[in-house]
């Protein structure tokens, strides 16, 4: 819930300011324990198929796993959910030391994501999330790897024996699911880059600490992250415009009131989805009014 007010004598006098933020990181959240998709509260995408991504640090730290959602349409790789949460992605080629930033820029600015580019397609390499005072960080190959798994989905692989010769493929495929307790992961031969989505499907990326593979704990939603006010300017004597930092799909409500010490808040808009990372509001000024306070409210 973000709030920011307006002290307003005369149309030429006016005083802004950042009064208060509030919010709740996950280092300081109860977990709930997500039994169904419509349980995740962070998705970002657009479209009518949806799937889910776990990350699972093994670092000790609560709640083991963190849970996102994914939306959209068409096709869509593991690696393309990855990048659409990830707020940063950055990534080098094997052999190069130098990470380049990508293009793309992810929904949760807590997440951020290192790839190295194979030949064969794309490897995550760490996953960083920083949230307040905590930060999650595990590097692949350094300490152990990024076990990637993976529920739903239809595809084939090669099978090895022990020596690792080839001895034939066999087929993955399995339906979607949105119920967490019908999830079985499978540890996927194949990686993001060639893992093809499909409504109701679930990756999960657990970190194999000293190289021994941890199995993926049900997770936590990572919560979205609470609006807060990017900008205030006048754009004319009679207009106010607030800028807010928002999350995509996620609901929220304009309130204000006069008196902050007063208890009921007035709607200023009805509930809505925002549908970008900013939200702008033009609101009217009114000479006769003060002092105004206002409050962006995000709904459950």
């Amino acid at each position: 819930m973000s709030f920011t007010w307006l002290n307003q004598e005369f149309w030429e006098r006016f005083f802004f300011g950042l009064l208060l933020l509030i919010g709740t990181g996950l280092s300081h959240a109860s977990p709930s324990t997500p039994s169904t998709f419509d349980e995740i509260t962070f998705w970002t995408g657009s479209g009518e198929k949806r799937a889910a991504l776990v990350i699972q640090w093994n670092d000790g730290v609560s709640p083991a796993s963190i849970l996102w959602g994914f939306r959209w349409s068409g096709e869509a790789r593991g690696i393309d959910m990855l990048k659409a949460i990830a707020g940063s992605t950055v990534s080098r080629d094997d052999g190069q030391s130098t990470f380049l930033p990508d293009t793309s820029t992810g929904a949760d600015p807590r997440l951020a994501l290192s790839l190295i580019n194979y030949s064969f397609g794309k490897a995550v390499e760490a996953v960083v999330f920083t949230d307040r005072e905590v930060v999650r960080t595990q590097n692949d190959w350094s300490t152990g790897y990024w076990e990637y798994s993976i529920f739903g989905g239809t595809f084939n692989y090669p099978l090895y024996d022990a020596n690792w010769n080839y001895v034939g493929e066999t087929t993955y495929s399995q339906m979607g699911n949105d119920t967490y307790s019908n999830v079985n992961w499978f540890s996927s031969p194949i990686g993001a880059s060639d893992r093809i989505l499909i409504d109701g499907s679930w990756d999960a990326l657990s970190f194999a600490l000293d190289f021994k593979s941890t199995p993926v704990e049900e997770p936590s939603p990572a919560p979205p992250l609470p609006p807060t006010t990017k900008s205030i300017r006048i754009t004319s004597s009679s207009e106010l415009e607030i800028t807010f930092t928002t999350t995509q799909n996620i609901t929220y409500q304009l309130d204000s009131k006069t008196d902050l010490l007063a208890s009921n808040w007035i709607p200023l808009t009805s509930s809505f989805a925002a549908s970008s990372t900013e939200t702008i509001f033009l609101l009217p000024m009114d000479p006769l009014i003060p002092k105004q306070f206002f409050r962006l409210r995000q709904l459950p």
